[in-house]
């Protein structure tokens, strides 16, 4: 394949998922900036914008449970799309949709009767801890419908369809901010702040859950079903499959879990720097995924590609994507961190009123201006090794990254007594530097698309 056909297969896919990365961000920014100003209500800003940051660390643990999932059934969809067979492309998407929903329950109920320890965790002021747990609870509602969008997403890019999760992304984020608005304001009754946010993200997760199911199922879908006997067949829960599905996604999860848990460690000792050091860390990284999203997307590209050469059985192919995928990203890595660098008070400005916490959240920017090529090249190359079946290395890779640098340097530099924030930060650029020299080293000497491992 030609140079400049790859490149126009990198541009088709990454694009809708750079916009589907911006959908998901808008609702969070606007929610962020809302959460910002609703001292005008009566209710204490800093207090929810805290409380939201502790309530989505929580709840992301099992976003990115339900994720990792959605994630096998992109890397064995785009195996099964490059081996041609249909009929594995169902098998997978419906194993993986069952799975899920039924992961999502078991995680609601787990998640809504261990929140206040969850909490707990993070030693908080008793008003935004209990913010932190009504948010949780009433976002654990919302897991199975969440199970059944990372599924559709998930077997939709591995047929290439990236297109159709961009729209799910934005009808989403549209239902969350036209939803939430009245409740965290209190237009149709009292001011609820935060809490409104979580009542508005389920309704954005129902609605978007059945449009997913829509586009699996409908006649032109991946996984549509042609008579009762095709659904008697491919409805039958397999245990054995829906496991293998789950042990090839679910390292990716767990690689993010691992980091959701550390997020209440470090969370905790940001909070001993004092809610409002707490809330410029919430809007730094809000305007850090600006610039990281369109480079974050490449890990996702780098898994569909690199997994149809697998499925075909042509290495070779896959190596080229890899080189043409690279060279892209470059580009777009160039520009992010034009942004975070030069420009952050402009990112900061629309997230906060407070000039103080635009202040301190411009530092981070700066510093993760600097991680921002570490972390896309770790990304796309831990896409290759996810694709040629090495599902584990990356979640090892962040054992280390997070239990061996970022967690105990963390808690050391909080140990002195005239340590800031800040010190948190640089070592986050520690951890990623380390995770980037960790993923060469193994990519290096695994030769993921050599021949031999053919």
């Amino acid at each position: 394949m030609e140079a400049k056909e790859m490149r126009r297969q990198i541009r088709s896919l990454s694009l809708p998922i750079i916009m589907e990365s911006i959908f998901a961000l808008s609702g969070n920014l606007v929610f962020i900036a809302i959460l910002g100003r609703i001292d005008q209500v009566g209710l204490d800003s800093i207090t929810h914008v805290a409380a939201q940051g502790m309530a989505t660390v929580v709840t992301g643990i099992i976003w990115w449970l339900l994720k990792g999932v959605g994630i096998g059934s992109t890397i064995k969809v785009a195996q099964a799309y490059g081996a041609g067979s249909g009929h594995m492309i169902k098998e997978v998407g419906i194993q993986t949709l069952l799975f899920n929903i039924f992961l999502g329950l078991v995680c609601s109920v787990t998640l809504y009767s261990a929140a206040e320890l969850f909490i707990r965790l993070y030693n908080p002021a008793a008003a935004t801890g209990a913010l932190a747990v009504r948010y949780i609870r009433i976002a654990c509602i919302g897991f199975p419908f969440l199970g059944i969008m990372h599924t559709a997403t998930g077997v939709l890019q591995g047929v290439g369809n990236t297109k159709t999760p961009m729209i799910m992304s934005a009808i989403l984020n549209v239902v969350f901010i036209l939803a939430g608005i009245p409740f965290i304001f209190g237009y149709i009754g009292q001011p609820l702040g935060v809490v409104g946010a979580a009542i508005a993200l389920v309704i954005g997760q129902v609605i978007t859950a059945t449009i997913g199911l829509y586009a699996l199922f409908n006649h032109r879908g991946p996984l549509a079903l042609e008579d009762n006997e095709e659904r008697k067949f491919f409805f039958k829960p397999r245990p054995k499959e829906m496991l293998e599905i789950a042990s090839v996604g679910l390292p990716t999860g767990l690689e993010n879990v691992f980091w959701q848990f550390s997020a209440m460690v470090i969370g905790r000792l940001m909070l001993g720097y004092g809610e409002l050091a707490y809330a410029a860390n919430q809007i730094g990284v809000q305007a850090e995924s600006i610039a990281n999203m369109p480079a974050a997307s490449f890990g996702i590209v780098t898994v569909t590609l690199c997994g149809r050469a697998i499925g075909a059985e042509d290495r070779k192919l896959g190596q080229d994507y890899l080189k043409q995928i690279l060279r892209i990203a470059s580009f777009v890595v160039a520009f992010g961190m034009v942004l975070l660098i030069a420009f952050p008070h402009q990112l900061l400005r629309p997230l906060s009123p407070h000039e103080e916490v635009i202040a301190l959240a411009a530092i981070y920017c700066r510093i993760m201006g600097a991680v921002l090529p570490f972390s896309t090249a770790v990304q796309v190359y831990q896409g290759a090794l996810k694709s040629s079946g090495l599902h584990r290395i990356p979640m090892y890779v962040a054992l280390g990254g997070i239990w061996i640098v970022r967690v105990p340097l963390s808690i050391l530099a909080a140990s002195f007594p005239q340590s800031t924030i800040v010190w948190l930060w640089v070592i986050v650029f520690l951890d990623n530097f380390s995770r980037f020299v960790a993923t060469m080293l193994v990519y290096r000497k695994k030769s993921v698309f050599s021949e031999a491992r053919n």
